[in-house]
């Protein structure tokens, strides 16, 4: 049997730590080098091989541009990557990388086999960021037990020292790309977070940038010559600032020497100017703090906290130090190794079960089990209570229905593991209904003042008798802080099916009134009006799935309520059928849109339809729209916007789907109901065509 460990996935240095089975004490193991900790940086080298730690570092500073490091700070963020080596990697490459080097090197080092580790993340990482953490760890082959707010962890650490004596700490965890400060209740057996707050962009890495720009400034001004223009000047610009950084901690001052296009340049950086330039972020963290105290009621203040407790290479600042001191009174609590403890707390916790106890591989010396009443082998280790960073809440209609809101279902800083159900009557068709549930971090009123972070779509709920139904929404954080959304029909008692989609780029709906927005489409009654691309490109299966899709969608509505006409085009338009109840009739014409009379009628080119959707609908009440669908570009496509636009003023909306070489952004100039057009493929036409029928339906 391996052993399990604790790995602090730092921005700027990484560790792993182990539990020493002998003694029960945390321990860190180290890099190669005999370090304690390991540079979070990735690179690839000219040969291709890909390098992790003192080697990447090594290859920044020398202005190698191959290299990856802060990539910790965009976890979660769809979108970024790093180009290296003529690849484009993500955030979770990279971690996953750094990850799989970091336990590589442990494993060679320890000579032990690891079975599982524990990851920590800020404890104001969001969901995305969370679940991008365990995919990393996955990906490094990594079994992830699980994840652990850094905070918590150095908490941990901090039970190391001995004092089993009641305290409130403050953990200040101000690492090299993020912050964290949480409050935290510590005794003999326990810990129990009360709350969290910080930021992800603010970090050391935010220090050495501004002495780089103080630095750049004094080159500038002596030479009139701009390092920041060259991008290999700048990544040695940025180390040279990181070093300056850390000799102020030990000395008073400075030196750094530049060279660039034959100027050379010497600045002294003293404590005064170190401040001066960096102190509107201290004052951040100040504000993070502030921000923290006033989120419990009643308040906090500095005369409710024991102490603080320093987490993070960052905190060796001397102006930390001083803020703490002139916040609290007293000088920052001692006992803990800023480098390691977060990696020790995390070690801890991934050596004891749910109570705090010894994990039963730790309960044995040599190779036996301890003998009955032995303490447990395990220092440190305490039963843990963390607490959400985030409220958690959906968007939902208001009371008297004119805007829409975010309904919090769990407050910030509820203890975790937690969850609530939020209620909601839907109708449901007898075609099966669908519902989509958008998520929300934050307890902002207004929808997009928090983070959208996650669409769920609950797809396939059944018909009941009334064809109203009780759904029961469920929100839960897990005890990594992960969130989990089920909803269950009360009257069949079955949990529904759900699968997650993007979060869509444009949710602007969301500030105005559910009365003037209909982004679900149309109301339970109207015309619809099928219009098929007919042309030569469309011959052969797509044609064919075409003709099964419009089926697919017919079947799904209530021809009783909804009268359906069906159109082909090509380079001409015809009108298969006109709007009808009739089942017979609406399958009959969607069958012959492949009979060759009608596709001659047709004519193999593509030309703009919609000019001739006008007369076919009635002038009675009730909502009316057009689907189109094409596969590829259109003759007088300008004409078809206009066309399209006119035909939304009459109140006929428009939705359009395209497969193959379908232009993407015509689509959405044709389509008034945009959250349901868009590009599709022919294995997903059905699919696609069946959503529509159900929300229209709906």
């Amino acid at each position: 049997m391996g052993i399990v460990v604790g790995i602090d996935l730092g921005t700027t240095y990484s560790a792993v730590a182990r539990v020493d089975a002998a003694t029960g004490r945390a321990e860190v193991i180290p890099n190669a080098d005999g370090g304690a900790v390991t540079p979070s940086v990735v690179a690839v080298s000219p040969e291709g091989n890909i390098l992790f730690g003192t080697e990447a570092k090594e290859q920044q500073e020398l202005g190698y541009t191959d290299t990856a490091a802060f990539f910790k700070r965009y976890m979660g963020q769809a979108g970024y990557t790093v180009e290296m080596g003529g690849r484009d990697f993500t955030p979770v490459d990279l971690s996953g990388m750094l990850l799989q080097g970091l336990v590589h090197q442990a494993e060679q080092v320890s000579g032990e086999e690891i079975d599982g580790a524990y990851i920590t993340v800020p404890a104001y990482f969001k969901n995305s960021e969370r679940e991008a953490t365990i995919e990393a760890g996955r990906r490094a082959g990594i079994n992830v037990m699980g994840i652990l707010n850094e905070p918590t962890a150095a908490a941990f650490a901090y039970g190391l020292n001995g004092k089993d004596a009641h305290q409130k700490v403050l953990i200040y965890d101000l690492g090299g790309g993020t912050f964290d400060v949480t409050l935290a209740e510590v005794d003999g057996d326990s810990i129990r977070i009360l709350g969290s707050d910080g930021s992800h962009i603010l970090g050391g890495k935010d220090w050495d940038d501004a002495v780089a720009r103080w630095i750049a400034e004094q080159f500038e001004d002596e030479f009139g010559v701009d390092l920041t223009s060259d991008e290999e000047e700048l990544a040695k610009l940025t180390v040279a600032a990181e070093n300056a950084k850390k000799r102020l901690t030990k000395a008073p001052q400075a030196v750094i020497p530049v060279s660039f296009e034959g100027h050379r340049g010497k600045y002294t950086l003293d404590r005064e100017t170190f401040d001066d330039v960096t102190s509107y972020m201290l004052q951040e963290t100040s504000d993070i703090v502030d921000r923290l105290f006033a989120s419990f009621k009643p308040a906090v203040t500095w005369d409710d906290v024991d102490g603080a407790i320093l987490v993070g290479g960052s905190t060796r600042m001397l102006q930390v130090h001083d803020y703490i001191e002139k916040m609290s009174g007293k000088p920052p609590l001692g006992g803990v190794n800023v480098d390691e403890a977060v990696a020790l707390g995390a070690a801890i916790r991934a050596n004891q079960d749910a109570s705090g106890n010894a994990r039963p591989q730790l309960m044995t010396i040599g190779g036996g089990h301890a003998p009955s009443g032995a303490p447990r082998m395990l220092i440190g280790g305490k039963r843990i209570t963390d607490a959400t960073s985030h409220a958690l809440g959906m968007i939902a209609e208001s009371a008297n229905g004119e805007r829409y809101i975010n309904d919090v279902l769990i407050a910030k800083n509820t203890a975790i593991p937690a969850a609530n159900t939020h209620h909601v009557t839907l109708r449901v068709p007898r075609s099966g209904g669908e519902m989509e549930v958008y998520l929300l971090q934050g307890a902002e009123r207004r929808p997009l003042d928090n983070d959208v972070a996650g669409k769920y779509v609950f797809s396939d709920i059944p018909y009941v008798q009334s064809g109203s139904s009780n759904i029961d929404v469920t929100y839960s954080y897990d005890e990594n802080g992960v969130i989990q959304v089920s909803a269950l029909q009360r009257e069949t008692g079955n949990q529904l099916i759900m699968h997650r989609e993007p979060v869509p780029d444009d949710m602007s709906w969301t500030d105005r009134s559910p009365k003037e927005n209909q982004p679900q489409g149309v109301s339970v009654s109207g015309e619809v009006y099928l219009l098929i691309d007919l042309s030569g490109s469309m011959d052969g299966s797509p044609l064919r799935q075409a003709i099964q899709s419009a089926h697919d969608f017919a079947n799904q509505l209530d021809l009783s309520m909804f009268s359906i006409g069906v159109a082909g085009f090509g380079s001409y338009f015809v009108n298969v059928q006109s709007l009808t109840h009739f089942d017979n009739q609406v399958h009959g014409s969607i069958d012959r849109l492949n009979n060759k009379t009608i596709r001659d009628q047709a004519g193999y080119g593509t030309d703009n339809p919609l000019g001739n959707m006008r007369s076919l609908f009635s002038g009675d009440p009730g909502a009316k729209l057009v689907i189109i669908l094409t596969d590829g570009s259109w003759g007088g496509e300008r004409r078809a916007i206009e066309d399209a636009h006119q035909l939304n003023s009459m109140g006929i909306d428009t939705i359009g789907v395209g497969i193959s070489a379908a232009n993407a952004a015509f689509l959405r100039e044709i389509s008034s109901l945009q959250d349901l057009s868009g590009l599709t493929d022919l294995s997903h036409l059905s699919e696609s065509f069946s959503k529509i029928a159900r929300v229209i339906s709906a």
